[in-house]
């Protein structure tokens, strides 16, 4: 059961993430909201989102309803057709990481370096460390452009090194590889370790040799030349056939991370830009955003799983509407199950959006974007809808857990749509966080109420069972977790008091 000694269900160490007297002061609102849907749904919904809002915000002025009512509708139509998007291209084989990754290309298509850098603050550090390593490789001590004729070699293992490094700071990966230089004034010491990678320790896990020859032949002698015993051979892509088995095309940690291969082509056309003046830094368009995006959509979709493991809102919810007789119109219910929801989903985001203007919710701040609400409201009613099939047994909970990354994936991709730079980050950190989480629980669970007893008693009883499931997940998951960034922190997983029977 739910530790209720506090009055703060959950929180952080800064902040109460739900409280229960403030739901309870939300929910008359979101029952009006969701009644005012019911009486007019077949008129437009700009015409009465705008006046209830007006009726609760009378203080706020035409043109901010307007501008509010505006934003919830775009949002949702956004949320909506991403939504569409990814379901269709999963349809064809196509994984919601991949098809992330190409939504995150379109969104920074148009924008400068610096703002693309801040969509993608997670590895900005390591652009940075990688163009700073890959222009020491290219110099010399004094500055000068090294003309050595090998200089394809060395460029060739920074690349691995650093595109490993991208990939491990994309994943969450605890390892990091790093190329081993002579010390200023030593040399190169025959059968030396080109590259290492290191474990969070900075215990050597993996050491490889190198060698970027002109064709497999002479890479394969290179090798029988030295004494590269406890190396694991590292050679250009699209030699690795005619060599050893033993030989790879990119570096590997325990944990699966890898650097992009290079073939050496590409690594003489490096050599050849440096030293003739036309260097290109390893950037965005180097590295392909694609490699970057694909890891950030991996830890949306562990977020996602976690945000499973936070059942705490149904919960506030199954308490707060316990043995109340409620009258549930039935085009609620209807719209639920059929899908044609997007009303209910305009009033659940207008009724959030006058809890926290009036400071109801204090836990989000005021003047949060209508656009943020609107999408905890999308992924609250979407989820809520995957968990009613999950405990009618019409999909199972393996499909379930899957179908709610996709909403969450679908949904982050539509915020990178509707906002720039840090904005962005601010608004996946509030929806997809342990906040949003825990209001969208409780706002999906009383939306489910307000459909009727049996609807809601059905969701919190859903929600139960996936939150216990996704609490084992997460549980083999073990250091996985990591991955996920700070969208969850540990501290807070902790804090979750369920009775797990």
């Amino acid at each position: 059961m739910i530790d209720t000694k506090d009055e703060f269900i959950l929180e952080t160490n800064e902040y109460p993430i739900i409280i229960e007297d403030e739901c309870s002061e939300l929910k008359p609102i979101l029952k009006d909201f969701i009644e005012t849907y019911a009486k007019n749904s077949s008129s437009s919904i700009d015409m009465w989102l705008s006046i209830k809002l007006h009726e609760y915000l009378s203080d706020k002025s035409n043109n901010y309803i307007k501008k509010i009512t505006n934003e919830i509708i775009n949002a949702i139509e956004i949320a909506e057709t991403k939504k569409i998007s990814l379901s269709e291209s999963v349809k064809k084989g196509r994984s919601k990481e991949s098809w992330f990754a190409s939504e995150v290309k379109k969104a920074t298509s148009s924008m400068s370096s610096h703002d693309t850098i801040q969509y993608l603050d997670l590895l900005d550090k390591a652009v940075n460390e990688a163009n700073e390593s890959l222009y020491h490789t290219i110099t010399t001590q004094s500055g000068a452009v090294n003309q050595n004729p090998r200089l394809d070699g060395f460029i060739a293992e920074q690349y691995h090194v650093q595109t490993f490094n991208m990939n491990a700071e994309a994943l969450g990966s605890k390892y990091r590889a790093k190329v081993l230089e002579p010390k200023l004034g030593e040399t190169y010491k025959k059968n030396s370790v080109d590259i290492v990678v290191n474990d969070e320790n900075g215990k050597i896990v993996r050491r490889y040799q190198s060698k970027y020859c002109k064709d497999a032949v002479s890479t394969e002698q290179a090798f029988r030349h030295g004494d590269y015993r406890g190396q694991r051979k590292l050679v250009p892509y699209g030699q690795e056939a005619a060599i050893s088995k033993k030989s790879c095309t990119y570096i590997e940690a325990p944990d699966g991370t890898k650097s992009n291969p290079l073939s050496k082509n590409s690594a003489e056309r490096m050599r050849d830009e440096a030293q003739s003046g036309n260097w290109n830094e390893l950037n965005w368009n180097e590295y392909q955003v694609k490699d970057i995006a694909i890891g950030i959509g991996k830890n949306i979709g562990y977020s996602a799983l976690q945000g499973a493991a936070i059942g705490v809102g149904y919960d506030i919810a199954k308490k707060i509407w316990d043995n109340q007789e409620i009258h549930a119109p039935e085009i609620v219910e209807t719209a639920l199950k059929s899908g044609a929801d997007f009303g209910i989903k305009a009033a659940t985001a207008g009724a959030l959006k006058v809890g926290v203007e009036k400071g109801i919710i204090s836990v989000i701040p005021k003047g949060t974007p209508a656009t943020v609400l609107a999408n905890i409201a999308f992924v609250a009613i979407e989820d809520a809808k995957v968990i009613g099939k999950i405990f009618m047994g019409d999909i199972s909970i393996k499909e379930g857990i899957e179908k709610i990354g996709q909403t969450t994936v679908s949904t982050a991709a539509g915020l990178l749509t509707m906002g720039k730079g840090v904005a962005v980050g601010a608004a996946i950190g509030t929806v997809f966080g342990p906040i949003g989480t825990a209001i969208g629980g409780f706002v999906g669970g009383t939306v489910g109420y307000l459909a009727g007893s049996k609807t809601g008693d059905i969701l919190v009883k859903g929600a139960k069972k996936l939150c216990n499931s996704a609490k084992k997940v997460l549980g083999i998951i073990g250091d996985g977790l990591k991955m996920i960034g700070n969208s969850i922190s540990e501290k807070i997983r902790k804090k979750i008091h369920y009775d797990s029977q």
